[in-house]
């Protein structure tokens, strides 16, 4: 009878300890500050917006237009690649054949105009700097300069791990989780590793998704080429289950089960 008693306690224990896991590890932007209706001009958070300075291997959309034709048409892509781009969705490189990428000494190479270094520049300074290159050769023109992609990769505990392409010059590494199918249950949202290249080198940062603050860090806005990495929680298997929640899930209904044998054997045997 002590075994049957010491059996109900312990399932009884599992069960309580399977219901009751925290969600701290789990639950994204936590204490994050909220607004009233009333308060809707005032913001809780700022985002950190830094000015992106170009880099070798960036790939940028630079298209001229201007009353000589042969000109316009120098500068124009062929239309089977602007195809190309719709049939992407956002995912791959396709935008590099309607792009200009600059190349390792950080130059872009133009129609008629020739090569033009724009490394190290924003996007303002870079069209500043290509208008007057263009401007020795025509007087009447109309220049336009922007980023094609936000190309990141994310790997790790993600349902769908790889490179992807933002369709926006603005994303925000939730915008990245989302593309990637939402986290894995057994992802370690406390610890997040950004790797992002700068014209410096390589550097990495460790991000805590669960803390609201992020949103004012300088990573809650990605840059092109971020590298996304998400690891594992600790406890992430015991034995052949995938985590220790549905570890204790699978455990109790046996338990359960073996409690209302034992019973029911011990009724019989009386």
């Amino acid at each position: 009878m002590k075994i049957n008693k010491l059996i109900s306690i312990g399932v009884l224990g599992i069960a309580l300890l399977s219901s009751c896991v925290s969600n701290k590890k789990y639950v994204l932007l936590q204490n994050a500050k909220t607004t009233t209706n009333s308060d809707t001009t005032k913001s809780a958070y700022h985002l950190n917006r830094t000015i992106y300075k170009l880099q070798p291997n960036d790939v940028v959309f630079i298209n001229l237009t201007s009353q000589d034709e042969t000109v316009t048409k120098a500068f124009s892509r062929p239309s089977n690649n602007t195809q190309m781009i719709q049939q992407s969705n956002g995912i791959g490189n396709s935008f590099y054949f309607v792009g200009y990428s600059i190349d390792l000494n950080g130059e872009v190479n133009l129609p008629i105009i020739g090569k033009v270094k724009i490394s190290g520049l924003s996007i303002n300074e870079a069209k500043e700097k290509i208008e007057i290159e263009i401007s020795k050769y025509f007087k009447v023109f109309h220049l336009v300069v922007q980023m094609t992609e936000m190309p990141f990769t994310v790997l790790g505990e993600v349902v769908r791990p790889g490179r992807f392409s933002g369709l926006t010059n603005q994303v925000t590494i939730l915008d990245a989780i989302a593309l990637c199918g939402d986290l894995t249950t057994v992802a370690n949202r406390k610890t997040v590793t950004l790797i992002r290249q700068n014209l410096e080198g390589v550097q990495i940062y460790k991000i805590d998704l669960t803390q609201a603050d992020i949103i004012n860090s300088p990573y809650y806005l990605l840059r092109p080429n971020d590298v996304i990495y998400i690891e594992p929680l600790k406890s992430r298997s015991i034995g052949n289950f995938s985590n220790f929640q549905n570890s204790l899930s699978t455990i109790t209904p046996l338990l359960t089960t073996l409690v209302l044998a034992l019973n029911t054997y011990l009724i019989i045997k009386k």
